[in-house]
């Protein structure tokens, strides 16, 4: 089942947002989609399960208030719960997807943190790797309707 989410525009034309197949890594068709009007932007919510981690992929028009990411993008999380007491204790791990690796989120959030009060090109750039633009790319199986992958049949 493939979802096409669409808002209608102040011209009154429909534009597609946050489509699975303007991301920057592939998303499973089986992910749950959510739509959020949220405070001067909207959000698309994809969530899924696999190999003990949920993930959750995002797409969001410009924030309002946003100094660094002023432009419609994407981000990956994913999270390990934690469960339990004792010697099979695990803590919980949460992840964001950036620049080719996961790194910590925590770390990602103080990165943010840092860029808005005292920004440095370091900051800045993983920040901006953590929050990389919406753009068409397409992948094996994740592509809309009317669109092919290129290869011959």
């Amino acid at each position: 089942m493939r979802t096409t989410l669409t808002l209608t525009t102040a011209a009154g034309k429909d534009s597609s947002i946050g489509q699975r197949w303007q991301a920057p890594w592939p998303i499973p068709d089986h992910a749950t989609v959510k739509l959020e009007h949220r405070v001067g932007y909207r959000q698309v919510k994809y969530c899924w399960r696999a190999s003990k981690w949920r993930y959750e992929a995002r797409w969001h028009s410009p924030l309002p208030k946003a100094a660094i990411i002023t432009y419609p993008c994407w981000c990956l999380e994913r999270i390990r719960p934690g469960h339990g007491y004792g010697e099979t204790a695990a803590p919980r791990v949460a992840q964001t997807w950036v620049a080719g690796r996961w790194l910590p989120t925590r770390q990602v959030r103080y990165w943010t943190k840092l860029a808005n009060q005292h920004p440095t090109v370091t900051t800045l750039e993983l920040v901006r790797a953590a929050h990389p633009a919406a753009t068409v790319k397409y992948f094996p199986g994740n592509f809309p309707q009317g669109a092919h992958d290129g290869r011959t049949r």
